[in-house]
């Protein structure tokens, strides 16, 4: 638990935000008459916008770990993961806006879970002093 103190708020922000997500994975996210279905069972948009968000998180955890830094052409490793954060979290709005009938709780958990990774990457890299990427 040591380890978890000594990260930023933007990391413990980012990786909370991970862990609610691959548990919300599992969850109910539409349903009717007592049947339900999981991200996996909700199509790419559902499923890849969580594993999209969760590899953002993992990108800042194997930072704080002390693994190889990883980067994606310019982009620090801050910036990588506060994109995928930001991609996964547009794609799981995408699946709310694109069917949004029979919606049950488990797809609120993935936006708000998105969110926060994508919010918790975005104070990592401006605390770092980075900026978002594609503007000036």
């Amino acid at each position: 638990m040591d380890f978890f103190n000594k990260l930023s708020m933007g990391a413990k922000l980012a990786l909370i935000g991970g862990a609610v997500l691959i548990v919300d994975l599992f969850l109910p996210w539409y349903g009717v008459f007592g049947i339900s279905i999981n991200a996996f069972d909700s199509e790419i948009l559902a499923w890849g916008g969580c594993i999209v968000a969760i590899a953002g998180a993992l990108v800042l955890l194997l930072k704080a770990m002390g693994k190889k830094e990883m980067s994606a052409g310019q982009f620090k490793p801050e910036q990588l993961a506060f994109i995928l954060g930001a991609v996964g979290f547009v794609m799981i709005v995408l699946r709310w806006l694109t069917e949004n009938e029979f919606v049950k709780y488990g797809l609120f958990v993935g936006i708000a879970a998105s969110a926060l990774v994508a919010y918790g990457a975005f104070t990592e890299m401006r605390s770092k002093g980075l900026k978002v990427p594609g503007m000036k």
